[in-house]
């Protein structure tokens, strides 16, 4: 299997799982986020038990927290990232906006563009759950159609056994090919 097979594979599977499957993700990150808080407890207790390093301990506390926070990732990402993005069309609508005023060219290009950024970020940040599962939809179709593409690359690429026989080459042997 080539590469670009394997790469459209993961592709498509992502996107299948980020578009249509949410609560998969979620419960990955929810397990990964208990194996490690468990995992560094345990940790403690040992170290408490055995050497008592305070070195380790405070790794170890830091362990627990990076696994809480690996857990509570997937409702942080739904709600941080249509955040985020509303707050950037609405800066740059209000940019547009300031443009429209300030500038006597393309006044009213400028004021529509101001318009439609602010309310698409005015609306983005007030539906933060509805509008983080638009973006992961999104973001999942996006995947599988470049899977997909991968797929196409790979069986319509030039195939060659990718062996060049250069030891055998002489210098003579290019004027049969200069006629």
């Amino acid at each position: 299997m080539k590469t670009n097979d394997v790469k459209g594979l993961i592709l498509v599977i992502s996107g299948i799982i980020t578009a249509f499957f949410p609560s998969i993700i979620s419960r990955l990150f929810y397990l990964v986020g208990i194996i490690i808080i468990l995992f560094c407890v345990v940790k403690i207790v040992k170290t408490f038990l055995a050497d008592s390093n305070p070195t380790s301990i405070i790794l170890n506390v830091m362990g627990v927290i990076a696994g809480g926070i690996i857990t509570s990732l997937p409702s942080f990402v739904q709600i941080i990232i249509p955040l985020t993005v509303g707050l950037i069309l609405t800066a740059s609508g209000l940019d547009f906006a300031t443009k429209s005023v300030l500038s006597h060219d393309k006044r009213i290009f400028n004021a529509v563009i101001a318009l439609i950024l602010t309310v698409l970020g005015v609306m983005l940040m007030f539906n933060l759950v509805k509008a983080g599962s638009a973006i992961r939809i999104t973001a999942g179709i996006i995947m599988v159609i470049a899977g997909a593409y991968d797929f196409f690359i790979s069986r319509n690429s030039y195939k060659s056994d990718g062996i060049i026989d250069i030891e055998n080459y002489t210098v003579s042997d290019d004027k049969k090919y200069l006629k």
